[in-house]
């Protein structure tokens, strides 16, 4: 079977990624190889917060985030193999993952261009990490029992409730948070 234009550019994208990270991942960041995986989060992190941030200035964060908003628009199929590569290279779990692929999405698909503004250039240069406020007391990871309220109070969002299991939170600079805004 003939090798098709799409199937050529994502052997070149793919050789690409794996020549960057065999090159990157040698000398100052060789140390970092292999850390930071489930169960290590803590392991190496201001390493691998440089080592984020290393990639952000290089290119290879946010790859699926529109252009426009600061990413590579790279398909899906593009952001997998980056992904296995990444993998192939045995190179440190990232540190902003939370920010990258959970808000920076939402924002870019439900935030007002002010919020789109201020919060995606920070989190695509590593320079602002997030957690994520889900799981509660009484309803672990459980979203439909989750009973942490928001009202709106003179235009700012008044939050009660208690959030457990944050990873990260004692890192991150910003917790976005699931909550009730309707009783009911």
């Amino acid at each position: 079977m003939p090798v098709t234009g799409s199937q050529a550019a994502l052997a070149g994208f793919r050789a690409e990624v794996r020549e960057w990270l065999a090159s990157e991942l040698a000398g100052e960041w060789a140390g970092v190889r292999g850390s930071g995986g489930p169960g290590r989060e803590h392991e190496a992190f201001p390493e691998r917060l440089a080592w984020q941030q290393h990639l952000a200035a290089a290119g290879w964060t946010c790859l699926g985030w529109p252009v426009e908003h600061g990413g590579r628009g790279a398909s899906i199929a593009e952001q997998v193999v980056f992904h296995e590569e990444y993998a192939r290279a045995n190179a440190p779990r990232s540190v902003a993952h939370l920010g990258e692929e959970l808000l920076g999405p939402t924002l870019i698909a439900f935030g007002t261009p002010e919020q789109q503004r201020r919060f995606l250039p920070e989190i695509k240069a590593v320079r602002e990490l997030w957690c994520q406020g889900y799981s509660e007391p009484g309803a672990g990871s459980d979203l439909a029992n989750v009973s942490t309220s928001a009202r709106l109070v003179d235009g700012q969002w008044s939050v009660t409730g208690q959030k457990v299991w944050t990873s990260l939170a004692h890192v991150a600079d910003w917790c976005f948070v699931i909550a009730r805004t309707e009783s009911g």
